[in-house]
């Protein structure tokens, strides 16, 4: 099952309108901040690391600080 049927992580999205390439950021963002094993399984398998890892950099202030250090540690961002 693909995580962008989830209302668990898209609550507030009308989830018929999410596109992979226009929605790229809030996608990875939110399946960074509430997904499970399964969804980022799913997310390496549609984006690239190096996608994956600009989306963590940008998006410092949207990640809480001990998940923004757990991928931070997982990518080897310095």
């Amino acid at each position: 099952m693909s995580p962008l049927t989830k209302k668990s992580l898209f609550w507030d999205t009308d989830i018929d309108n999410i596109d992979l390439l226009k929605h790229k950021r809030y996608i990875i963002e939110r399946i960074l901040k509430f997904g499970t094993i399964a969804d980022y399984s799913w997310l390496n398998s549609i984006y690239s690391v190096d996608e994956i890892k600009e989306v963590i950099k940008r998006e410092r202030s949207e990640l809480d600080k001990k998940s923004l250090n757990f991928w931070f540690h997982i990518y080897n961002i310095v």
